[in-house]
């Protein structure tokens, strides 16, 4: 059975605008391809749309099984429309916004899906509506939001310190939640993104404001590297690799050596390097190396990467919990209240 390391290659190439899409037919149309574990993969890194797409414009769908493009096309299908919604969803929030002269910028999923990068609207699968909004208006969109119907909310049982975004909001009939952000990183490390910079030099795209190229790029891949703990982790996320690639990030060598002295992003590109041709002219020495070879590792040794993410995450969630629990009081008598003391009398 192919291992994982060969599946996370061939969706590579799959993804990939560099490949010999020839050799890349040869390895699709081979017996030994395992096309449960690159749907397994694919599913689980939310690309299974991308994946449907790249082949399309490869002209490499007639290498699938006919059940598989069947499923591939339902899926693209499906989150077409989703994202169609949520893009007319999305002009309105800026719309209402801009009306009331609410700074703001889209970030994430909506801001790239917004660029008009992706070939299909139907690329790139989208979550919530992230909005990053000037802090001393994020009461007002707060409350413009809830005038117009997102009045459901999402909060948490205590009084959360330094959060990046406002509670989420709902609203019936609409297929995304909305965050409005006045932060976008963990509070230890947001220094590394100048908010102000980025509402400043934001771009109107399709009538939608979100950050510019350097932006984009930066705030991709700091999100996931920190927000979700992937540095520490050592792992990647295909969907945030491929947004990597459309964004162009390895064809804008200033933008490129920008990031890469920045060791948190360096450390990103570092893994990409070990599945995408783009980054082939980048060369990792030293502890950078050492998370490329562990990644690969990982990838050929599931038993050890299951070991391996299972004590980590164990680490992040208890380390997060102390740490809250010794400086946040609310939190700390909610937990006392309803944990300890709860427990206690039953």
């Amino acid at each position: 059975m192919p291992s994982l390391e060969s599946t996370f290659l061939r969706i590579a190439e799959i993804l990939s605008f560099e490949s010999n899409d020839s050799q890349l037919r040869q390895s699709l149309s081979s017996p030994e391809m395992d096309w449960d574990n690159l749907v397994r993969v694919g599913s689980s890194h939310l690309i299974l749309p991308a994946i449907y797409n790249r082949l399309q414009e490869k002209q490499l769908l007639d290498t699938l099984p006919r059940e598989l493009i069947e499923y591939l096309e339902k899926i693209n299908s499906l989150n077409l429309e989703r994202n169609t919604q949520i893009f007319k969803e999305v002009q309105f929030i800026c719309q209402l916004l801009t009306k009331h002269q609410i700074n703001h910028v889209f970030v994430k999923g909506t801001a790239l899906l917004a660029s008009g990068l992706y070939k299909s609207l139907s690329e790139r699968m989208i979550g919530d509506i992230d909005i990053l909004v000037q802090e001393n208006q994020i009461e007002q969109a707060f409350k413009l939001l809830q005038e117009e119907g997102y009045n459901k909310y999402y909060t948490f049982s205590y009084q959360v310190k330094n959060h990046r975004h406002f509670p989420r909001q709902v609203s019936d009939g609409k297929l995304a939640a909305v965050e409005l952000h006045t932060e976008l990183l963990q509070f230890q490390h947001r220094k590394l993104i100048n908010l102000d910079e980025m509402l400043q030099t934001k771009q109107l795209v399709n009538g939608i404001s979100i950050p510019n190229n350097y932006y984009l790029n930066l705030h991709t891949i700091l999100s996931w590297q920190i927000n979700d703990h992937a540095y520490f982790y050592n792992r990647l996320s295909l969907k945030n690799s491929y947004d990597s690639l459309v964004l162009g990030l390895n064809k804008d060598e200033k933008l490129l050596n920008s990031l890469l002295s920045i060791n948190i992003c360096a450390a990103y590109i570092s893994l990409n390097t070990a599945l995408f041709k783009e980054y082939d002219q980048i060369k990792f020495v030293g502890s950078l190396k050492f998370k490329q070879k562990k990644y690969l590792y990982t990838l050929s040794h599931q038993r050890y990467a299951r070991l391996d993410y299972t004590i980590k995450y164990a680490y992040v969630n208890t380390k997060e919990r102390v740490v809250t629990f010794a400086t946040n009081k609310s939190y700390r008598s909610h937990i006392l209240k309803n944990k300890f003391f709860k427990r206690k009398k039953t």
